[in-house]
């Protein structure tokens, strides 16, 4: 499914849901990743809600969610999402291509991003990976 029908798809699905996207949802939302094939949304929500074909992530407010409204829904921010792939250590694929994109779209260099301390050494590792990502 190309990003576009995507991205319209996730509108359609989530337009009376209060959420954010995350995680994977969040990187082929803001174009981080060339796209894939979900089985589901992952969201964060402040309470379940009754929506198929997402994953819902509880959290106690979205105060504390790095977010803004993107092609009308709220996603995290790109800094934030690359730190939550970073944190949840889950797919390598879509974590390095989340940062090679980044990589290219800010002229070969990661300095926009805030990395905390503890995620440092597995930025590193994927950063290095990421770099070398289009060169093959």
């Amino acid at each position: 499914m190309a990003v576009i029908t995507y991205n319209n798809y996730l509108r359609q699905l989530l337009s009376n849901c209060e959420c954010i996207l995350a995680f994977d949802t969040a990187a082929d939302f803001l174009g981080l990743t060339n796209g894939g094939n979900r089985s589901v949304a992952q969201i964060f929500v402040t309470r379940k809600q009754d929506v198929e074909g997402t994953q819902q992530i509880t959290v106690p407010s979205f105060s504390q969610i790095e977010c803004e409204e993107h092609r009308g829904l709220l996603c995290t921010t790109v800094n934030r999402t690359i730190v939550d792939l970073l944190e949840q250590d889950g797919d390598e694929q879509i974590i390095t291509e989340s940062l090679a994109n980044y990589y290219e779209e800010h002229g070969e260099s990661f300095e926009g991003l805030k990395i905390p301390e503890h995620l440092r050494g597995r930025f590193e590792k994927y950063s290095s990976w990421a770099k070398e990502y289009y060169e093959e």
